[in-house]
C-alpha cells in the first residue's frame, strides 16, 4: 500500500481528476491544484495529527518570524482581556512588553493550504488595492476575525505578523512566510467586530435570565 500511495503522489489519477477540473464559473484555482502542487514539493504526511503537529511547530515558526524582523517575542503572553473582562484574545506571541505594539500568530497548515495561502498573498501584493486581510481566507478556513480580535482587545497594537510555516516544504524560501497585518488594514472593522461581540454577550445574558425564570 505504501508503494501504491507513493506512486500516486504528483500524478493526476481518476480520483484527483474532479478536484482539478476548472470551475464552470469564475477563474478561481481548484483546490486539487494546490494538493497536486504540495505532492510535488512537500514531504508526505507521516501520520501525526495536524493539531498536534501545529502545536509542536508553533514556537519554531515564531522564532523564525522573530529572527526575520528582529523582534523580541514573548511566546507565552497569556491572555489579553478588555477592561470589563468580557472580550479577550489568546495571542500566540507578542512583544515582550507591558504594552505590546506587535504580536505574531502562527499557523502550521496542511501543505496544500500553506502553499495556497502564500501564492494568493503573493499575487495579491501585485495589485494596487492590496489588503492583507483578504489573504487570511485560506481554503475553508477564514482567520480574518481572529486577527482583527488582536486589535479589538489591544488599542496599542500596530501590527500582527501572521505566520505560515510548514517544515515539510522542500523549497526553503516558502517554508516560512509572513503576512503583515497593520492597524490601518483593519481599522474600519474593529469597532464593528467589538459591537457584534458585545451584542452576542447581551443576548446570552438575556437567555440566561430567561432560563432562570422557567418553572
Amino acid at each position: 500500500r505504501e508503494s501504491w500511495l507513493d506512486m500516486r503522489r504528483g500524478v493526476i489519477t481518476g480520483t484527483k481528476a474532479k478536484t482539478i477540473k476548472p470551475p464552470k464559473r469564475g477563474n478561481g484555482v481548484p483546490q486539487g491544484i494546490y494538493e497536486l502542487l504540495a505532492e510535488h514539493i512537500a514531504v508526505a504526511k507521516d501520520g501525526e495529527p495536524e493539531r498536534e503537529r501545529g502545536l509542536r511547530l508553533e514556537n519554531e515558526a515564531l522564532e523564525l518570524t522573530a529572527k526575520k524582523y528582529g523582534l523580541k517575542l514573548d511566546t507565552d503572553p497569556g491572555m489579553w482581556f478588555s477592561d470589563d473582562m468580557k472580550l479577550g484574545v489568546s495571542p500566540d506571541s507578542a512583544e515582550d512588553s507591558k504594552n505590546p505594539t506587535y504580536a505574531a500568530e502562527a499557523k502550521c497548515l496542511d501543505s496544500k493550504n500553506h502553499l495556497q495561502g502564500i501564492i494568493n498573498d503573493w499575487e495579491a501584493k501585485k495589485k494596487p488595492d492590496y489588503n492583507p486581510l483578504n489573504s487570511l481566507k485560506i481554503s475553508t478556513s477564514d482567520f480574518t476575525d481572529q486577527v482583527i480580535q488582536y486589535f479589538v482587545i489591544n488599542p496599542n497594537l500596530d501590527i500582527v505578523y501572521f505566520t505560515l510555516y510548514d517544515d515539510r516544504i522542500a523549497l526553503d524560501n516558502v517554508m516560512h512566510y509572513v503576512i503583515e497585518v497593520k492597524r490601518e488594514h483593519v481599522s474600519e472593522f474593529v469597532d464593528g467586530q467589538e459591537l457584534y461581540e458585545r451584542d452576542a454577550i447581551k443576548l446570552v445574558e438575556r437567555m440566561i435570565q430567561t432560563l432562570k425564570e422557567i418553572k
